[in-house]
């Protein structure tokens, strides 16, 4: 057995059954293995994933582009992705299927693969999206190689669902292909920020994630000196919430256009 995948297993950071957002850098990982005399192989990365949760569970790597914002069209089958190199992987596999949505996709496997690929919401974020289903199933979130919060869209979802004044939604336009290869001309929206606000996000979350730690939300472990945790999607939502209703943001944000 692969050793970061056994280590993991052992771990049970994750475990058989779980639906699980993947989270990764591999930049880590990839010096651990050479330092090891190995190399990693990112295809047995992501078979061991799925050895650990099996067919009962899902596996979601995020496969997200912002092309669609520039007006740049966007092919389901054929579009890359930006958000790394474990993603990137999964997404040329024949055994993953990616979601709908032009800017916050995931290439998707698994027992919930039909409910994540079948909705088409316009929204990225709030009713009807791939988060909210995050949600119904009580997902875990796997971090790899980087801070549990730093990639954990989820956030946005959340600030979607109570309404910030930090952040509207905007419409984009561009052509789209789905699956099939039919093309139409579509609109989709992003929750963007205000940039009279300015929010910038303090390094990754990391006051957020202290609290998350503190709380035994997150659960962090070391495979060598590579960052490893997992968390429960919807052990986050109050913490957020807390902090964007009750506390200016001050634990995700700081606010360069205004004083808050």
């Amino acid at each position: 057995m692969d050793p970061f995948i056994k280590w993991l297993k052992d771990q049970n950071l994750i475990s058989r059954g779980d639906a699980v957002y993947v989270i990764s850098d591999m930049f880590d990982l990839s010096k651990a293995y050479h330092e090891a005399g190995a190399k990693l192989d990112l295809n047995v990365l992501i078979d061991g994933l799925w050895d650990i949760v099996g067919p009962e569970g899902t596996l979601l790597f995020p496969t997200f582009n912002w092309d669609f914002c520039k007006g740049i069209g966007f092919d389901v089958l054929k579009t890359p992705c930006k958000t790394g190199a474990l993603p990137k992987a999964a997404l040329k596999r024949d055994d993953y299927v990616r979601t709908a949505h032009p800017l916050y996709s995931f290439a998707v496997k698994g027992r919930l693969t039909s409910e994540f690929t079948a909705i088409d919401p316009p929204n990225a974020f709030g009713k009807g999206t791939i988060f909210e289903l995050l949600e119904k199933y009580d997902a875990k979130a796997l971090a790899i190689g980087v801070s549990a919060l730093s990639g954990f869209t989820y956030i946005h979802h959340v600030e979607k669902t109570v309404g910030v004044d930090f952040r509207y939604d905007k419409n984009f336009t561009a052509d789209y292909t789905d699956r099939n290869g039919n093309t139409s001309v579509k609109t989709y929206s992003m929750y963007v920020r205000d940039l009279n606000l300015d929010p910038r996000h303090i390094n990754g979350f990391e006051p957020l994630e202290k609290i998350m730690l503190d709380k035994g939300i997150i659960r962090r472990e070391y495979y060598g000196n590579v960052m490893c945790s997992s968390l429960k999607v919807n052990d986050t939502t109050s913490v957020i919430e807390d902090d964007l209703l009750n506390n200016g943001a001050a634990n995700m944000y700081t606010f360069a256009g205004a004083d808050r």
